[in-house]
């Protein structure tokens, strides 16, 4: 047998690999593990927040011309932004995960059935006590010529305001020129939630070039790591 011997810096070195090798395998797993690979974001650490991916189930939302469908772009970035979430010790709620609505499944009045839907995804928050809600949906305009992703908050509270703006600026930073601004929306998921809440409209299903961006992977984890750069910044974190 073949006995190793290592000098102090051999041991320390070793011992840095180990823990780096540690740390990956910690938070690339699915489950909510609070270990961070860097600086901890303490202002956002040990929320609750509720990830709200709109529309679901019959209810495809918008739909471009190629068939993409706002249902399944909204899914796909609300689960990219809850890793996010997860990995800097967030606890995140997830309105939905699959492709289903909130709404009675004997209920056949498509009014009713959004109705309760939305209700349902106000009172996820509410029962919670959740520290914010965000929204995630896609834009429609008959005119192919709109673009750029635009972030709502319900007008006279300051500090969904304030998140909209924040949620705003970064998803012009991440996704390149955009002139528009975070506006007022008169959404039941924003008028009805008591805690700061905010709608991103992360682009434009109408316009052909956003919709193709939209139905990329990459992409959506860029508007994911946009929103998720909002939220911090809301929170006070420093964003790199």
């Amino acid at each position: 047998m073949r006995v190793w011997l290592f000098t102090g810096k051999q041991v320390i070195w070793w011992a840095l690999v180990c823990l780096t090798i540690g740390i990956y395998l910690g938070t690339a797993q699915g489950l909510w593990i609070p270990v961070f690979s860097g600086r901890p974001h303490r202002g956002i650490s040990g929320r609750v927040i509720v990830i709200d991916a709109g529309h679901g189930g019959i209810d495809p939302g918008a739909v471009s011309g190629k068939g993409v469908l706002e249902k399944d772009i909204t899914l796909e970035i609300a689960k990219e932004l809850e890793l996010l979430l997860k990995k800097a010790a967030v606890y995140v709620i997830m309105v939905r995960r699959g492709d289903y609505d909130l709404a009675d499944s004997s209920e056949a009045h498509l009014l009713n059935r959004k109705r309760q839907d939305l209700i349902r995804r106000v009172t996820i928050a509410e029962e919670a006590k959740a520290d914010l809600y965000i929204s995630i949906h896609a834009n429609y305009f008959p005119s192919p010529i709109w673009s750029g992703a635009q972030t709502f908050y319900y007008e006279g509270r300051l500090e969904d305001q304030r998140l909209a703006k924040d949620i705003q600026t970064e998803l012009v930073k991440h996704l390149g020129p955009n002139n528009r601004l975070a506006k007022t929306g008169d959404f039941r998921v924003l008028r009805d939630t008591t805690m700061p809440a905010a709608l991103v409209e992360v682009g434009f299903l109408s316009n052909p070039r956003e919709a193709e961006l939209l139905g990329q992977v990459g992409y959506q984890k860029r508007v994911a790591a946009a929103i998720f750069a909002g939220i911090l910044r809301y929170y006070g974190d420093a964003v790199n």
